[in-house]
């Protein structure tokens, strides 16, 4: 057995072969895609070119770089839904206790055979370029290959900050024949630099692919302006990433990536590709299209509730993107007042967390909220109203009026018996997200809180909101490995730090973000009201650029779940002192502008930049992501206590990393060990990677 990072890895779930090649379009369609292959090109063992590099074309290869990454859906549940969306804190209901520290080494094996597999694959596709050249090509190809190698290095770097970002040290000259080196973080950041200097100037804008060349690449068709700007796009991503790690690096990276020229700045120049519609088992199937819940969490329903415009004007639908028909008034009974925080049901959740909404259900639709909250999760009991509706039978039929109760905790079961009569609630289109908690902590989870036909409504999403089923049945206009939304919020975030973006503001680009990521959701109609808009959500945020007013504690109203009576609570945002963000923050607050922006960011990126999102969250501690909450200890977070929300964030408190799989301190444990060193820390999820607070 050997390391992954060696091309003959064998950590992939289907075994190594020889190239065989199997030409079949990718037909790319205006409208849609249809998904055969561009070739059968299988991962690839030391000695690729046996089977005939001439014969073989280097987009086969790249087009297979591609593919892989996509995640079929055992990498679909296992990498993505179960792992990267839990990091993010997009997948609210987390089962295997991951948002604590837990890990699944199949799992983490899977996610480094996926990256190294892509790796990998652009790098046979270098090769191939260099064969043909080599011997001699056609006219046609002679002008195309160079600018191939030159995409295939811009997706090596993307993948290579993939895998470093979720792991750390890794190889930078890997699938040589030989056991390579591990390089630290920095090392691997200094050498994607170097690439994307070479690489950004050398693309030659004139060359048009074939038709044969441009249905191999799903993204961009091969269109080399587009190439160009997703590359200086990725360059300012990855500068950004080590803004407090190395912030000297950072500015003149980012600063080099703006004069290179403009990135991805429109819908159309977006780097996507289209996932399959329908039912499929193959690399195009919706990333999200597992039958099961996916319910929103309280990271996301925190920040979304109260910020931008009001919900009637988002109900309206006023881009025609939420329901089959116009929603009249059937909203209205559900919306509830500003100042309601919802029913309070402090003993059947654990308290013991920094989460200023917690033992709160909102019973209702928040008087205000951002308009692409309701874009991407409906509520329960509206699955049937919606324009895209039906793809999980079980959740479809959940059906409003809802009514349900909570159970005596010290019963067995959940009966009639057990039922606490004067906790009826009604849930339907009930705007509620899930704590971050010990999945193993009856207590931590609720009790199970309301169930539904006799299950917990949190492991089907019965009572909470779910994922849109745009999301998970293939027919949004692609899955977003970088929309121009992001270029916007980084050039707002490099303005913020009085580095040189060029001629925009901070203010400007921030407003530009946000417009972009609004018209691409079908929401533009409400941008101006959204951006003038100075209600703080419930971490405290406004959207307003401006408005940089720091909230303070407010009496609010609630009901007492278990009495039914009307009561006020005084509602305290978090203590900004004691945020992670504190940190890395000249001065800790709540509402000032890199806050706004990376909150802003946070929204835009969902649901498809887990690892955006994730990484934001590690760099800068932003967005505020609430600390898990437990009844008992956790062995797989050895900082956390349980008095620890009452303090300081700490990094050890969140997800940092992937451990590296077993398979490959197996294969060679002292390059492992030399892994580790680099690492800096124990081999653990809970240790940060070197541009993270408390890495460096």
């Amino acid at each position: 057995m050997y390391s992954t990072f060696r091309s003959d890895s064998n950590i992939h779930v289907q075994p190594m072969k020889n190239i065989i090649i199997k030409c079949a379009a990718v037909a790319l369609a205006s409208a849609s895609l249809a998904f055969s292959s561009c070739s059968d090109f299988d991962r690839i063992n030391e000695k690729p070119m046996v089977a005939g590099p001439l014969q073989t074309k280097p987009y086969y290869a790249l087009n297979q770089a591609f593919k892989g990454y996509m995640q079929e859906p055992y990498y679909g549940e296992r990498t993505w839904i179960l792992s990267w969306a839990v990091y993010a804190h997009f997948n609210g209901f987390d089962n295997y206790g991951i948002l604590t520290g837990d890990y699944s080494d199949e799992w983490n094996g899977g996610t480094y055979g996926l990256i190294a597999g892509s790796i990998k694959n652009s790098v046979v596709a270098m090769k191939l370029v260099d064969e043909h050249l080599a011997a001699g090509t056609t006219e046609t190809e002679a002008k195309f290959l160079p600018n191939l190698k030159l995409f295939a290095r811009i997706w090596r770097v993307m993948t290579m900050a993939d895998f470093t970002d979720c792991f750390g040290p890794m190889p930078i000259e890997g699938f040589q024949g030989e056991n390579p080196e591990f390089k630290s973080v920095e090392e691997v950041y200094a050498y994607l630099f170097r690439e994307l200097a070479e690489v950004v100037p050398a693309i030659d804008l004139t060359v048009v692919p074939t038709d044969d060349q441009a249905k191999c690449d799903p993204a961009f068709e091969y269109d080399a302006a587009k190439w160009k700007k997703f590359a200086v796009s990725l360059w300012m991503r990855l500068a950004m990433r080590l803004s407090e790690a190395a912030p000297a690096t950072a500015k003149a990276e980012f600063e080099k990536a703006v004069a290179a020229g403009p990135g991805i700045l429109t819908a159309d120049e977006a780097f996507c590709i289209q996932e399959a519609p329908g039912a499929t088992w193959d690399d195009y199937t919706p990333v999200y299209g597992r039958g099961y819940r996916l319910s929103v969490s309280a990271t996301f329903t925190n920040l979304t509730t109260n910020l931008g415009v009001s919900s009637a004007a988002v109900l309206a639908d006023p881009g025609k993107v939420l329901y089959k028909t116009a929603p009249g008034d059937r909203y209205d009974a559900f919306v509830k007042p500003a100042d309601y925080l919802g029913k309070r049901f402090e003993k059947h959740y654990e308290l013991n967390t920094d989460n200023p909404t917690q033992g709160f259900f909102f019973d209702g639709i928040p008087a205000a909220i951002d308009p692409r909250a309701l874009v991407y999760y409906y509520l329960p009991g509206d699955n049937e109203n919606r324009l895209e509706s039906g793809y999980y039978p079980t959740l479809g039929n959940i059906k409003a009026p809802i009514v349900e109760y909570m159970y005596d905790t010290a019963a067995e079961g959940k009966n009639d018996a057990s039922r606490l009569e004067k906790t009826e609630t009604e849930v339907t289109y009930a705007w509620n997200g899930y704590t971050s908690c010990f999945v193993m902590d009856d207590i931590a989870t609720g009790h199970n809180g309301f169930v539904w036909g006799g299950t917990s409504m949190k492991t089907i999403g019965g009572c909470f909101p779910a994922l849109d089923d745009r999301f998970r049945n293939g027919k949004t206009p692609g899955r977003v490995f970088f929309g121009p939304w992001e270029t916007y919020f980084l050039l707002a975030e490099a303005a913020v730090r009085g580095w040189n973006v060029g001629g925009t503001t901070a203010e400007a680009a921030y407003n530009k973000g946000i417009e972009t990521s609004l018209d691409y959701h079908g929401m533009g109609a409400l941008y101006a009201d959204y951006i003038a808009s100075e209600s703080y959500n419930r971490l405290g945020t406004s959207v307003r650029f401006s408005h940089t007013a720091e909230p303070s504690a407010t009496v609010m109203k609630y009901v007492d779940g278990y009495t039914g009576e009307e009561k006020s609570w005084t509602y305290e945002y978090p203590k900004a002192a004691n945020t992670l963000y504190a940190r890395v923050a000249e001065t800790p607050a709540l509402n000032d502008a890199l806050t706004k922006i990376i909150t802003q960011k946070y929204i835009a990126n969902a649901p498809w930049q887990a690892l955006e999102c994730w990484s934001d969250h590690r760099r800068l501690g932003l967005p505020f992501f609430e600390i898990p909450c437990s009844s008992v200890a956790m062995n797989t977070m050895p900082e956390w206590s349980k008095q620890s929300y009452l303090g300081a964030q700490k990094p050890g408190y969140f997800y940092q990393r992937m451990k590296y799989p077993s398979s490959l301190s197996n294969a060679d444990p002292a390059e492992y060990r030399h892994a580790v060193e680099l690492l800096g820390g124990a081999d653990e999820p809970v240790t940060p990677i070197w541009w993270a607070i408390g890495g460096h």
